[in-house]
């Protein structure tokens, strides 16, 4: 598996550092791209956290949805209130640090899968080949368990008191990019999700709305 030639060295090498530098890039312009403004960690209204009793304020617009693998680190159920000047997202979150680490997992794994099957193509050692497999299913099983925890797990470390979520809030000038349905896996995540875009776009259809807008950090999300 290793006794290789020089060239099939340097083959690999390259696909290797094109596939690993595309990734890294991607990863990078997810988490560091500055927004127009920064937003505003704060406790949300009744309104916001979805509480009973809550008054939606006059000219206001609420809608509740479930947010998914973005940027942003919405675990599951999401308020959205539309003020005249303003948008403020509540629910559970997952914590940026995990989520991060989950982000360059996945990617860094899934990235290494082209020059192993490279290396499998020039050297014809099936070991290789299995190699790449074993990497592609690494990246596969912590993409798909983190997918499936973050619900669950935003609720367990939701700062709550007295059932009032944490709500992020940023001027709604600086919103921007709004679609409906595929392409919502834009800002570098299009490259994390590369294998499973087109299977969650076809299931988006017209159900998934995504935007750009900052976060706490006066990071784009």
């Amino acid at each position: 598996m290793f006794g290789i030639q020089m060239w099939q060295q340097v083959v690999v090498a390259i696909v290797g550092a094109v596939s690993i530098g595309w990734m890294v890039l991607a990863i990078v312009r997810l988490f560091s791209r500055p927004a127009l403004g920064k937003g505003v960690l704060r406790e949300g209204t009744a309104v916001e956290s979805a509480l009973v009793g809550g008054a939606v304020p006059e000219g206001a617009r609420v809608f509740d949805g479930w947010s998914y693998r973005v940027g942003a680190r919405f675990a599951g159920r999401v308020r959205i209130a539309v003020y005249e000047d303003r948008v403020a997202m509540a629910g559970p979150r997952v914590p940026r640090r995990l989520y991060q680490l989950w982000i360059w997992t996945q990617g860094l794994m899934l990235a290494l899968v082209p020059p192993a099957l490279v290396a499998a193509a020039v050297t014809w050692d099936w070991l290789w080949f299995l190699a790449a497999i074993a990497l592609f299913i690494v990246s596969f099983v912590v993409s798909m368990g983190g997918a499936g925890l973050w619900p669950g797990l935003g609720e367990l470390g939701a700062s709550t008191v007295g059932g009032y979520f944490k709500a992020l809030e940023f001027p709604r000038a600086t919103v921007r990019e709004v679609a409906i349905g595929k392409g919502w896996s834009k800002g570098g995540l299009e490259i994390v999700l590369l294998p499973y875009k087109a299977g969650i776009d076809a299931m988006a259809g017209v159900r998934a709305v995504s935007f750009f807008a900052p976060d706490e950090y006066g990071r784009e999300a």
